[in-house]
């Protein structure tokens, strides 16, 4: 369905008729990280991701002060006056002009999670281990995404595509008993629909976790 988003003269963010912000300075729509990125103004200046994906659910009746979903996902606080020049299709990079004029980059939350979730769902380790490490992402999560297939042949790929000892020590040392997406860095339901998951996590023994993959590296590199 054709998804109409519309900026006016008075700050008011619309999607089609409906409004979901009164106090938007600007706006950006990414499709290749498929979310609606716009900068509020006021006060509490921020950046917020509104999914693409969701925002169809969102309930007009429900109000803008009521509605969850238009705190959108990891939103991050920006200086006031802050506009979105450009968000890079390739990279989780956005880019603001700040009030003085001067143009920044900066690599929001939102996108790091997602590019690095992505990444981890195509088997591309390598890539996500470079930008969780960059942006201090519990690599944890490169386990706990889909824990059953990162066991059972998503390591092979892991040691192939990072072939640094150091790195390799740095992952292993840093695995821990539970499961981190049930705190620190929860899944999206918008996410994880998109990227079904091989067998149920429930199955998988967390309490287990660093035993069991610590003993599958051995064989892996054996």
């Amino acid at each position: 369905s054709r998804m109409v988003f519309g900026l006016s003269t008075k700050s008011r963010l619309y999607f089609h008729d409906m409004l979901l912000t009164d106090s938007a300075s600007s706006l950006f729509l990414s499709i290749s990280h498929e979310f609606l990125c716009y900068a509020t103004s006021g006060s509490r200046c921020s950046l917020r991701f509104l999914p693409l994906k969701e925002i169809n659910s969102f309930d007009p009746l429900m109000g803008m002060d009521q509605n969850h979903l238009l705190d959108g996902y990891e939103p991050r606080s920006v200086e006031r006056g802050a506009r979105i020049v450009a968000i890079l299709p390739r990279q989780p990079m956005a880019v603001l002009q700040m009030p003085r004029g001067n143009l920044e980059g900066v690599y929001p939350r939102a996108l790091v999670l997602r590019f690095v979730m992505l990444q981890i769902s195509k088997g591309q380790y390598g890539d996500a281990f470079t930008m969780m490490r960059k942006h201090k992402v519990d690599l944890n999560l490169l386990v706990d995404f889909d824990p059953w297939h990162f066991y059972e042949t998503g390591i092979s790929s892991f040691f192939r595509q990072v072939s640094d000892i150091d790195h390799l020590n740095l992952f292993l040392s840093g695995l821990q008993d539970w499961d981190i997406t049930l705190s620190r860095f929860p899944v999206p339901a918008w996410l994880r629909r998109e990227n079904l998951e091989s067998k149920p996590r429930s199955t998988f023994d967390f309490s287990t976790k660093v035993n069991e993959i610590c003993r599958k590296a051995r064989s892996t590199m054996a």
